[in-house]
């Protein structure tokens, strides 16, 4: 096993964007939203940064503290924060989608028209839950538990903000080593959804102590 890092997790700043793009353009090779490119990730990642339900975090090693090594973004009202970002920001986000959309129309047309109607696909007996939307760590340092303490500071702010609960979702499929990281942190299969063409996701919850 790798040696783990020292590390500080901070609240992320708008400085920070670009570094946030970066390790997730490295974590989430041929994903959708890395298909949709650096300027897409830079308003999404703005997006929780700036919105007052946004819980953004990021982790720095004592070596390189200037250096981002990994992030975890969220909401604590997944019910209104993506539909309240596209309505602010809907011009810049088609934008964004030009390029991606002139490249792989019928994969974006189908996948921009479902973030449409995109609530975090919260779950009906816990509506007041925090979304964990997206945790990333460079490639070249994972396993040194990065991942375990975003998680557990995203963990911290959440019940601080006066969540009951956190959830998320990750693909079901061909996606073993999530699956059991999350397991592992604590959180419990509560059920999974399908979304378009078929891909469906496990949905994870773990309760917060009062």
């Amino acid at each position: 096993m790798k040696a783990t890092q020292p590390l500080r997790i901070r609240p992320a700043q708008v400085a920070d964007i670009d570094q946030m793009v970066l390790v997730h353009i490295q974590a989430f090779p041929g994903f959708f939203l890395t298909l949709m490119g650096p300027r897409f990730l830079r308003l999404l990642y703005s997006g929780f940064i700036s919105h007052a339900t946004g819980i953004s975090l990021v982790a720095c090693t004592a070596e390189k503290p200037s250096e981002i090594v990994g992030f975890v973004v969220g909401t604590t009202q997944p019910q209104g924060f993506f539909s309240q970002l596209l309505k602010q920001r809907w011009f810049s986000f088609g934008v964004a989608s030009l390029w991606p959309l002139l490249r792989r129309p019928n994969l974006v047309l189908a996948k921009l028209w479902s973030a449409l109607f995109y609530r975090g696909e919260s779950l009906p007996d816990q509506p007041n839950a925090t979304l964990l939307s997206s945790l990333g760590v460079k490639p070249a340092l994972q396993g040194q538990r990065i991942g375990h303490q975003l998680v557990n500071a995203f963990l911290e702010h959440a019940q601080t903000a006066g969540a009951p609960a956190v959830y998320l979702t990750t693909d079901q499929s061909d996606n073993a080593k999530a699956n059991q990281f999350y397991t592992k942190l604590g959180f419990e299969l509560a059920g999974n959804c399908k979304r378009p063409h078929g891909r469906i996701l496990n949905r994870y919850l773990i309760k917060l102590n009062a």
